[in-house]
């Protein structure tokens, strides 16, 4: 098997410790006019209080970070756009250039975007490929992935179109989504356990979805995945605690040129902690011990671009850090939040629309 297809994460997946955040309080009156956005509770994430103004947002079949297309190229990338479409036509090969981009394209592609594909289609290995054209297989009936797919799509677009508005920033879309993994899902201490002593199958974002509970490398694919639905840049990143050599993942997100780090693991259950919201590589070493040269940024596997060539240090949002949420407003382009000591805070982030 090559390891582009090994399904098992290069890194050890870590529980999550959760710090340097005060209690959420009660979200005060602001005095604006509606339509306010408050998201402090799982019931409270709509985007707005009128049916007009939420989401009309629509599943994307094919989905790409920049910056993952940047490591695996344009080749893999029309390889992937085929097999997508294999898949939807329910057929059992496409075109692909080489088998190297058949290889790589099957093993990484599906599981960063795809994660019903990823769970339910797999490669045929050897003698695949053969005169531009390789095969794959499906492990259920086509008909029954058809209807699995069409109930995932259906349940991402509820989220999306519950927590988000269609005039939102990319910004207001993470902090939403970010604010929404808070309150709506929790952490699978039992799986992570289980890893220190045997091979767990299954882990994956389909899983995470399907189950609201997860360890890092799902929730963080899962992340990754809305984001990229609601058309914000996004992939997955993980890196080794200096400390103790744990390994983690969470999501890195391109706004405005700019890179950021965005932990959806370290927030689930943290009372909308934002310590973990748009971070630096500064900040993501303070909250957790992961070097910004040690990371791998999209690809665990490709040696060549293991994060160094990424770099996140645009520390417009260093404020919030050690804060927690209790609401934003859309039209004022507001975050209202309590600082580390518990004292009511307000952070003007208009400069992102």
């Amino acid at each position: 098997m090559k390891r582009s297809l090994i399904k098992t994460v290069t890194i050890v997946l870590t529980a999550c410790v959760l710090s340097g955040c005060s209690a959420v309080t009660t979200p005060t009156t602001n005095g604006t006019t509606e339509p306010e956005t408050s998201i402090e509770t799982s019931e409270s994430t709509e985007a707005t209080t009128t049916t007009e103004a939420r989401g009309h947002y629509e599943y994307k079949p094919v989905v790409m970070s920049s910056i993952f297309l940047d490591i695996m190229g344009e080749d893999m990338y029309d390889a992937y756009k085929n097999y997508i479409k294999a898949v939807q036509n329910g057929e059992e090969e496409f075109a692909v250039k080489s088998e190297n981009d058949y290889d790589w394209m099957l093993g990484q592609f599906p599981s960063n975007f795809q994660p019903v594909y990823e769970v339910y289609t797999e490669s045929n290995y050897a003698g695949a490929f053969k005169d531009g054209k390789a095969t794959f297989q499906y492990k259920i009936p086509k008909e029954e992935l058809a209807q699995k797919q069409a109930e995932f799509e259906k349940m991402v677009t509820g989220i999306l179109n519950e927590v988000l508005r269609d005039d939102y920033s990319d910004v207001e879309k993470v902090l939403a989504l970010y604010i929404y993994f808070s309150n709506n899902y929790t952490y699978d201490y039992d799986t992570y356990n289980k890893m220190s002593d045997e091979p767990v199958q299954g882990i994956c974002a389909y899983r995470f979805f399907t189950t609201k509970h997860g360890i890092c490398a799902e929730c963080s694919a899962a992340f990754s995945f809305l984001l990229l639905q609601a058309g914000v840049d996004a992939v997955g990143c993980g890196g080794n605690r200096e400390s103790d050599g744990e390994g983690h993942a969470w999501t890195y997100v391109t706004i405005n040129g700019k890179n950021y780090h965005v932990d959806p693991t370290f927030v689930m259950e943290s009372g909308n902690c934002l310590s973990y919201f748009m971070m630096t590589d500064e900040q993501r070493y303070n909250e957790g011990g992961f070097k910004q040269e040690e990371n791998r940024v999209a690809c665990h596997y490709k040696s060549d671009r293991n994060g160094s060539e990424y770099t996140a240090d645009d520390d417009f949002f260093a404020p919030l850090w050690g804060g927690t949420l209790i609401s934003f407003d859309h039209e004022k382009k507001l975050i209202y939040y309590n600082d580390a000591d518990g004292n009511p805070k307000t952070f003007d982030y208009s400069a992102f629309g």
